[in-house]
């Protein structure tokens, strides 16, 4: 069971949670992490925390809305905050390059969002990064995250090897990424943005290369994931 040290900073939801945003916490340490989560000057906080020996600290009940993933969007939400579940994984973050996660932590991890999703019913389609939601401010939990171990126990959403698509254009491309859940960009900084938090996700050997016909490829065969995990399950 997770220890609870509670956090003043969150509020009421709109409803319940149908999402679960992972974040890598950029300190030096968890205790340090925790102590600026449940300090009320930071007005920040998440759910839970992940040591990298993997204990679990809550620090903000399930039910209620804790203030993790700032200025984001997501398959058409602008309020990631009301309907997700925030959880912060124990690291000093990109210092100097991406980071590891242990095999404690990673264990704890998929223990916590097993539970999690059966509790709310979420669908893998939504377990997703904050670069994810967030792609011009934020880049954790980095292009180091194994996200293949969350796949092969069914709790997010991968896409086998495909060939390059041969049609790549700016707007098909992006409408692919909308489908994904991606937020349709506004102008060329958030354009690249975008292709960086799919590449760190998808093709982390390539985060800031340009996107291309595997990029275009990848985006459509996630997309087609996205759909088919959305027809298993309507109402999640």
């Amino acid at each position: 069971m997770p220890v609870f040290v509670p956090s003043p900073n969150f509020d009421v939801r709109s409803g319940p949670p149908d999402m679960v945003v992972l974040h890598y916490t950029d300190m030096e340490d968890a205790a340090g992490a925790q102590a600026w989560l449940c300090n009320p000057e930071s007005r920040v906080s998440a759910h839970y925390l992940i040591g990298a020996d993997g204990k679990v600290t809550q620090m903000v009940r399930e039910e209620d809305r804790a203030w993790h993933a700032g200025v984001s969007h997501w398959d058409g939400s602008s309020d990631v905050n009301s309907r997700s579940i925030g959880i912060e994984l124990d690291s000093p973050g990109h210092r100097p390059g991406p980071p590891s996660f242990p095999a404690a932590q990673m264990a704890a991890l998929l223990t916590l969002l097993e539970a999690i999703c059966s509790r709310w019913s979420i669908a893998p389609r939504n377990v997703v990064a904050h670069s994810d939601v967030a792609p011009l401010r934020k880049i954790d939990p980095g292009e180091g995250f194994p996200w293949s171990q969350l796949i092969e126990a069914g709790l997010a959403l991968g896409v086998k090897a495909v060939p390059p698509a041969d049609d790549v254009t700016a707007p098909s491309l992006f409408a692919a990424l909308n489908r994904c859940g991606y937020k349709m960009p506004d102008d060329d900084a958030e354009a690249a943005a975008l292709v960086r938090a799919f590449h760190r996700r998808m093709r982390p050997d390539a985060v800031d290369a340009q996107a291309d016909g595997l990029t275009l490829a990848l985006a459509r065969a996630f997309a087609d994931a996205v759909a088919a995990d959305r027809a298993a399950d309507p109402h999640r």
